[in-house]
Order: C-alpha cells, then structure tokens, then sequence
C-alpha cells in the first residue's frame, strides 16, 4: 500500500497575523475627483538581492477611501518593487521607494515604508593572524593555482 504524506494543516485559531507587521499609505485620484487615501499592508513573500539591487516582493493589500471616509473599495494586487537596503542596528532594513500601485484600476501613489523583519546578518570577521594563514609547507606568499 502506498502512503502519500501531507503536509499538516494549520489550525484556524493558528493563523498568523503578521500581515499587519508592513503597513502602507498612499493617495490616488478618487472617482469623484478629489484626493483619496488608501491603507493597507503587504504580505511580504520574498526578499531579493541581486547585482542590480535589491527587490521585494509580496500581496499588497490596501482599503480605498474619498476624503470623507466613504470606503471605495478593498483590493489586493502581487508585485515585484524595488527597495533600498539602508543599515539599522539589527542589520539590513529594506525600505520600499515610493511607486504607483494599480488596484481596482485606479493608480495609487504609494509612500516610503520599511518592511519588517530586518535583514540579520552575523558580525564581520575578525581579521586574521598573517601566521595563521600559511600553510602547513610554511609558504610565505599566496597560493596561485595555475591553468594546465
């Protein structure tokens, strides 16, 4: 007999409210012409770093709102965004550049906002002994590997 292992499932009571941990602002054109704001948050799925910088991506997931409060709407949209990686006293802090999200089709203006959690990285190395660095043969400069 064959058995097919799944992974278990997460319990109701269980779900993680981390959706709260990177909330966003923004304002947009509202449908009656005036200036609208939205919040939101971002499910933050993956953190890049790549040569070209660093990216984030996520579900960005914001309530619409006219001046007086009135709800427009409630939408969510995946993307890719670029972030700028700035130094705090944990480590490294992405911090989402300031871009337009499209959501229910209106092109929002979203602000600057840090995504939470920081980058750990461990403590630089020490320097090390000179000494310590030869080999076991004593060779007092670098090893050069040479092609055949």
């Amino acid at each position: 007999m064959t058995v097919i292992a799944f992974r278990p499932r997460r319990d109701v009571d269980q779900q993680p409210v981390d959706d709260e941990e990177n909330p966003f602002t923004g304002v947009f054109r509202s449908p009656r012409g005036r200036t609208g704001t939205i919040t939101g948050h971002l499910r933050l799925q993956r953190i890049v770093i790549v040569p070209r910088g660093a990216f984030v991506t996520g579900v960005f997931t914001g309530e619409l709102r006219e001046p007086d409060g009135t709800l427009i709407g409630v939408d969510s949209r995946r993307c890719t965004v670029p972030a700028d990686l700035q130094r705090d006293d944990n480590g490294l802090e992405a911090v989402i550049r300031p871009m337009q999200l499209d959501l229910m089709g209106i092109v929002i203006d979203v602000l600057p906002f840090a995504v939470a959690p920081s980058l750990h990285f461990p403590p630089a190395p020490t320097p090390i002994n000179r000494r310590s660095r030869r080999g076991a043969h004593g060779s007092q400069g670098p090893t050069r590997i040479r092609p055949r």
